[in-house]
């Protein structure tokens, strides 16, 4: 049986108390419960580095369920990354560059939810995100799972997070995600 690792990278704010975060976080565990060892870290509450590497470790897939802030995953997540991906046991050194990932049989997903619309994205070289993707936006994420020699699966995202009335339409998107990659 594969284990799926889900990281919940919310970080509180009051302006941002994490509601969809926490309803996408219970679906993605209720759709993969059954045909999943799933494990999670909540990263907020605190955690073991050695255990969070032995998770990384037994994971066929890491799932990153966050807001984005700034652009980027909240500073929870990067600091989880500074502290558990470790050298050694994440990456060697090698004489190219970035080649040197020692997780190549791991997957990663990012399922974000986002504060722009959807329009903002691919849009055109004179609108603010210059036309760039979710992805081509969150460049230096991507790069540091690939760095560790982890594979990307498709990135799923919730555009105007903040204006939401209901979650039902996020909810059914991320069951359909999860059911066409999982």
């Amino acid at each position: 049986m594969k284990t799926i690792l889900i990281l919940n990278g919310h970080d509180c704010y009051e302006r941002a108390q994490g509601h969809l975060n926490e309803a996408l976080l219970r679906e993605t565990q209720a759709m993969l419960k059954g045909g999943y060892q799933t494990i999670q870290t909540n990263i907020v509450e605190g955690y073991s580095v050695e255990e969070e590497i032995e998770k990384c470790k037994a994971a066929d897939v890491i799932v990153v369920q966050a807001p984005v802030y700034w652009f980027s995953v909240p500073g929870i997540v990067k600091k989880y990354m500074d502290d558990v991906f470790m050298p050694g046991e994440f990456f060697t050194k090698t004489p190219e560059f970035g080649r040197g990932g020692l997780m190549t049989d791991k997957n990663y997903m990012l399922s974000l939810t986002w504060g722009a619309a959807e329009a903002e994205f691919n849009a055109t070289s004179e609108d603010f995100l210059e036309g760039l993707s979710e992805d081509q936006v969150l460049f230096s994420v991507h790069k540091t799972f690939a760095f560790c020699g982890m594979t990307a699966l498709p990135t799923f995202s919730v555009y105007g997070a903040m204006k939401l009335d209901s979650f039902d339409q996020p909810i059914k998107a991320l069951q359909a995600h999860i059911r066409k990659f999982f």
